[in-house]
This record gives structure tokens, C-alpha cells and sequence, in this order.
């Protein structure tokens, strides 16, 4: 019976142990985008981001001009009355877009909301933007950058 005792202890410490050094190597990850432009689906990463699970915290700051960020991507191509989905791994509570131009690096559309984004309605005229979209969860938010061509219809 002691041996039992003991060996139950054993496997209870061990497990105690195994869990402490998870938990102390863990790190939260920021969900996942997939945007979908015309049936393509492209995914697209976090680029700057706060999140919180488990008592843990993850923290990523670009602290560069959008247009800057996604200068080398290739764009995604979507026309004046096209839509953009957005798909989330974990739906956020709240998200904007915004468009900055890439010749100038300003910001040429802020707030643009609405899932699924609908450009047509937005008024968004053809060129060539960088594409930020800020989401937010309880746990904290994220900012994704993506590189998008509006061309005519």
C-alpha cells in the first residue's frame, strides 16, 4: 500500500511539474485571417498585437508606415464593386479598416466597417492601397496588413 502511496505522489508531482513548465513556455498566439477577395483566399498574419490568455501575455509592435509594411507583397486584386471577407479564426468584437495609399503613404479611407467590407459602398475609387485592419477581442487586438489593387469594374 505505501509503495502505491507513493508512487500516486510521484505521478502527481510529475504532472504539477509538466504543467508549471507549459504554462511558464506558453504563448499566446493571435488568431488567424483569411481574406477572401473574388473566391481567392489569402491569410494573412498579425503584424502588431497585444493578447492575453491564461494569465500570459504576447506583444508585437511593427512601428512602420502601413504602405511600408506591405510595399514588396503582391497585391490582391478586387474591383469597385467587389467585397472583401474577412475570416477570423476567432470572431472579434469590433473591426475597422482603414486605406492608406502607396505612392503617398497617407491614409486615403479611415473607419471603412461592415463585414463582409463592400467596396462599392465604401465609394473606394481604383489604385493601389495598403489595407489595415484593427481587430479587437476581450483579450486584447490585433493589426493585420495586407497590400490590395482597386481596379474599375
Amino acid at each position: 500500500m505505501k509503495t502505491f502511496l507513493w508512487g500516486i505522489s510521484a505521478l502527481i508531482l510529475l504532472a504539477i511539474f509538466m504543467g508549471w513548465s507549459t504554462y511558464k513556455s506558453y504563448k499566446p498566439a493571435p488568431p488567424d485571417l483569411e481574406v477572401i477577395v473574388d473566391k481567392h483566399a489569402v491569410k494573412i498574419k498579425a503584424v502588431t498585437y497585444s493578447f492575453r490568455k491564461w494569465g500570459r501575455t504576447a506583444v508585437a509592435d511593427a512601428n512602420t508606415e502601413p504602405a511600408l509594411l506591405v510595399r514588396e507583397d503582391s497585391p490582391m486584386e478586387v474591383n469597385t464593386s467587389g467585397r472583401i471577407e474577412l475570416l477570423f479564426e476567432k470572431s472579434p468584437d469590433s473591426v475597422t479598416c482603414y486605406l492608406w495609399d502607396m505612392e503617398t503613404g497617407s491614409l486615403a479611407y479611415p473607419g471603412l466597417e461592415g463585414l463582409p467590407l463592400d467596396i462599392e459602398q465604401s465609394n473606394v475609387s481604383s489604385g493601389d492601397y495598403a489595407m489595415e485592419i484593427r481587430a479587437k477581442w476581450e483579450d486584447g487586438y490585433v493589426l493585420y496588413y495586407a497590400r490590395i489593387y482597386v481596379n474599375e469594374d
